[in-house]
């Protein structure tokens, strides 16, 4: 036991004139090597400085993430979306990525496919790919001939889109928001290639039967005006807000359907009959059915207050170009009072029953099916491919 004493203390001894010869600098290092650092209290929080102001905040130290610069920081547990976007095209995309499809000719029924110029500089690069469900919708306009001058315009996941010229102001205010409304942007090149296109007529063989008959005629189309009017100071069972518009007046919207109205409304140019067409969608829910009147307070302020004048252009989507229509697909015929025997291709039938046989009848969600079958219609199908399977 006295040998184990003895041999404790002559170790304790060693330890101590080990640090008592140590340099100032090396007893500093060991002292943080083995310094423990106790974990604050609630009450008690550590402080933050900001290098590029120099000013002292107080926070815990695992609710910030440092992200590539001192200035740029974001909650912990949330997306990067904290930091809102701004601008179209923020963001690179590899076009040398994009899906490509190999030129293919066309004939006197179907269109071709171009072949992709060389150094290609897109008009606009759209850097966020819509969902897939969107892909389809996209897929007729992908290295597309058109009559008259277009633009290529380059977007994620789909690939070279080209928009007729007289068409592109109107999909760049509805692609150059931060949250595009895909299938607004789709119909408005599905109605540019319902425009362009030659169709053939056909009549209804003797032996054939409907595959359905419709009871209730068409209305007729609300064109050229979109009815502004309906809007102006108009009281909504929801909160909303005021927007002035140049020689229409005090228009109020809902809060729920602002920023889809604003991203048409505030477009350069502005898209006012998509933005009409967004006010038109509020009014037809079933708590807004009536219309009531109300003046702007004389405390409240305009959300937004526009500066060009909306003009009476109306795109309406009727039914007659569909009228003993051929497809170059499988078809169905279907009848409608005033408006005569429509054809229907048979893997858009669905679609387009469940808008037509509604009570009321949707014809214009009905009608639209058709116009997104008609851009498809005209398309050569090939394989899509990509720029590795091209060269």
């Amino acid at each position: 036991m006295k040998t184990t004493m003895l041999v404790s203390a002559a170790l304790a001894t060693a330890v101590a004139l080990t640090l008592f010869d140590a340099t100032p600098a090396d007893a500093a290092v060991q002292r943080r090597a083995v310094t423990v650092r106790k974990v604050p209290s609630r009450s008690v929080q550590p402080r933050v400085q900001h290098k590029h102001t120099g000013k002292i905040t107080k926070g815990t130290s695992s609710t910030c993430v440092k992200k590539g610069t001192s200035s740029a920081f974001i909650k912990k547990g949330t997306s990067s979306t904290f930091v809102k976007k701004t601008t179209i095209g923020t963001g690179t995309l590899n076009l040398r990525s994009l899906p490509l499809h190999k030129a293919a000719p066309g004939n006197a029924f179907l269109k071709g496919r171009l072949a992709l110029p060389q150094n290609i500089k897109p008009k606009l690069t759209v850097t966020k790919a819509p969902a897939l469900k969107f892909h389809p919708r996209f897929a007729p306009f992908v290295q597309r001939h058109w009559k008259k001058a277009f633009f290529w315009v380059a977007v994620a996941g789909i690939g070279y889109l080209t928009i007729p010229e007289l068409y592109y102001s109107r999909f760049y205010s509805c692609i150059s928001v931060d949250d595009p409304f895909w299938d607004d942007c789709s119909y408005i090149l599905s109605y540019a290639a319902l425009e362009e296109e030659e169709y053939v007529r056909v009549s209804m063989p003797a032996a054939t039967t409907y595959r359905y008959q419709a009871k209730a005629a068409v209305a007729p189309a609300d064109c050229p005006a979109c009815r502004w009017d309906r809007f102006v100071e108009r009281k909504w069972n929801q909160s909303f807000a005021w927007v002035k518009l140049p020689d229409v007046g005090n228009v109020t919207v809902p809060d729920a359907y602002y920023d889809r109205f604003y991203s048409y409304a505030g477009a350069n140019p502005p898209n006012y009959p998509q933005a009409c067409k967004v006010l038109e969608d509020a009014a037809a829910a079933k708590e807004e059915s009536e219309l009531v009147r109300v003046s702007m307070p004389s405390n409240t302020d305009y959300r937004y207050e526009a500066e060009v004048v909306p003009t009476q252009e109306c795109k309406s989507c009727a039914l007659e170009p569909f009228v003993e229509r051929k497809w170059n697909r499988e078809f169905v015929w279907v009848q409608i009072p005033q408006t005569g025997n429509v054809t229907v291709p048979e893997d858009s039938y669905d679609r387009f029953y469940g808008y037509a046989s509604a009570e009321p009848p949707n014809y214009p969600a009905a009608c639209k099916v058709l116009v997104e079958a008609a851009a498809a219609d005209t398309v050569i199908t090939t394989a899509l491919d990509t720029r590795r399977d091209v060269q």
